[in-house]
């Protein structure tokens, strides 16, 4: 069974996906969960990462994975290439989807989730923390992850080896090679409690629905970002 963040995504994948849709290419498939989802629902799924551990774990998953870096050499063409929490990462930012667009079929989709490596508001950031802060203080965080701890003061902030790219930047790439057709909020900050949640599992769907809900309030400004785009006709 799926946990909610896999679910979460799953969903928003099958609603962007183009009419008759079969093969897909995931970029940075982590562990596979996702791409173990996505073949459930009866797709073709190929996966990459650059980790070899997480690739492993792919594999044992049954997903068909492989270690490659992206823009790489791909296995003919797709009905859809995600990017699933992996495009603020890479390091040539237009080339990466240039060539995604290159690799789709005819009415393909280039299906991105993100967050906004800028950074969010400060109340979105003040809302978090007090939230972490509680969490901690009930002794519901079994092992704080890293960002936790930084949130909770207890360590400093993680460098990156490269520039992260900015929200911004990922939609006006997107936008010059291909047509926007969809561009959405989506919730972010749920994703950085649940591995220190253990097993509370329903706890991790409460932190979902409660970062929806201040969202649709407009409580909180979202950290997410999730794009659909289409070639450009």
């Amino acid at each position: 069974m799926s946990d909610c963040a896999t679910a979460y995504t799953r969903d928003f994948i099958m609603s962007a996906l183009p009419a008759r849709a079969n093969r897909i290419l995931e970029i940075g498939c982590g562990d596979g969960a996702l791409a173990e989802a996505l073949s459930g629902d009866g797709l073709e799924v190929v996966a990459i990462d650059t980790d070899a551990a997480l690739v492993d774990a792919a594999r044992a998953r049954g997903v068909d994975a492989m270690q490659a870096e992206w823009p790489s050499s791909s296995d003919g063409t797709f009905d859809a290439i995600l990017f699933t929490r992996s495009l603020h990462h890479v390091h040539d930012l237009f080339t990466s989807l240039a060539t995604a667009f290159e690799a789709l079929r005819e009415n393909g989709r280039v299906i991105v989730e993100d967050f906004m490596a800028e950074g969010c508001t400060e109340r979105s950031e003040r809302w978090f923390a007090s939230l972490a802060s509680l969490l901690d203080r009930a002794g519901l965080l079994t092992a704080p992850t890293d960002y936790l701890n930084q949130v909770l003061g207890k360590s400093e902030p993680e460098a990156h080896d490269h520039d992260l790219h900015s929200s911004a930047a990922i939609a006006a790439a997107l936008g010059a090679h291909g047509r926007i057709l969809r561009a959405e909020p989506s919730a972010y900050y749920f994703r950085y409690v649940m591995p220190a949640l253990g097993d509370e599992s329903d706890l991790a769907e409460a932190m979902l629905g409660h970062e929806l809900e201040m969202i649709a309030a407009g409580a909180i400004d979202p950290l997410g970002r999730r794009l659909v785009a289409a070639a450009h006709a």
